[in-house]
């Protein structure tokens, strides 16, 4: 069981991890919104980490957890920016946020992890969740739309990024295993930078990185601060109690991040999705605390 230290930090991050991708979606050029969060999400905690940071020095031990989180989170920005652009928040969102799903996967492919039932009935019902999440409506008329739409590029596109979270989080616990959680996450975001911006730059150019600041500056700091202060928040915590335990509790995002799709942009299918994102909450909650 968790602690209400660590669980708190978790909710809290949970709540900013589902309200920076909220503004991702509402603004015009995904991919460069994500690149400028990057940036402003080391800037707007300089203060905090000033005040805080017990050494300023990049670690020796953290620089190869630093290189491999920095290519998977750059995979992951732009897989999420990609996924955003085609599919609505609601969708994308919760099938993003399905990462212990991967990650037990990953345990039983390659650690050789046997499947328990309550592993099982955790992939049963994120497999569900996901399904739910496509229909139109609970009618029998309906039942077989999620097969189509399951073959949309956003939902591959989301599913591509709860996979990069799942490698980039268990990267991220050997860091804070290695080093001070708030140097680690200091250090993060250069990397990821490093990474992201010559991509970007030959993606989109100079003018178009220009033109969304003009458009968004001021959800992007917002975004870039509750993006990098969400997930200190979980380093935090993740120095305090199991990754397994973080992870399951940190996706009631899923359904903050589907209510909000709904009820803020009023996407479609309302309650359908609602559903669909706290049967995937419920399979990712077993996976990660039962099996």
């Amino acid at each position: 069981m968790m602690d209400l230290l660590p669980f708190s930090l978790v909710i809290a991050s949970a709540v900013s991890h589902a309200s920076w991708n909220l503004l991702a979606k509402q603004c015009s050029d995904k991919e460069v919104f994500l690149w400028w969060t990057t940036f402003t999400s080391l800037f707007t905690l300089l203060p905090l980490f000033y005040l805080i940071l017990p050494d300023w020095c990049l670690p020796p031990a953290a620089v190869p957890y630093l290189l491999a989180s920095g290519v998977a989170e750059t995979l992951y920005f732009l897989s999420l920016g990609r996924a955003y652009e085609l599919g609505d928040l609601s969708v994308v969102y919760p099938l993003a946020r399905s990462s212990p799903l991967f990650l037990f996967i990953l345990a039983v492919v390659f650690l050789g992890e046997e499947v328990s039932k309550w592993g099982a009935l955790g992939i049963l019902l994120v497999v569900l969740g996901v399904y739910t999440l496509h229909l139109r409506g609970l009618s029998s008329t309906e039942f077989l739309t999620p097969l189509t739409s399951l073959r949309g590029r956003a939902s591959q596109l989301a599913l591509l990024t709860a996979f990069w979270t799942s490698l980039y989080s268990l990267i991220d616990k050997m860091g804070v295993m290695a080093v001070d959680p708030l140097q680690y996450a200091f250090w993060l975001d250069f990397f990821i930078a490093a990474f992201l911006t010559p991509v970007v730059l030959l993606r989109r150019g100079w003018s178009a990185t220009v033109s969304e600041w003009r458009r968004s500056s001021l959800r992007v700091l917002v975004s870039g601060f509750l993006m990098r202060f969400g997930y200190v928040l979980v380093l935090l915590a993740m120095s305090l109690t199991q990754v397994s335990y973080i992870l399951a509790v940190r996706q009631l995002s899923v359904v903050i991040g589907a209510a909000l799709g709904v009820g803020l942009l009023g996407e479609k299918y309302g309650g359908v999705r609602l559903l669909g994102s706290l049967i995937i909450f419920m399979g990712v909650l077993i996976l990660g605390t039962m099996t």
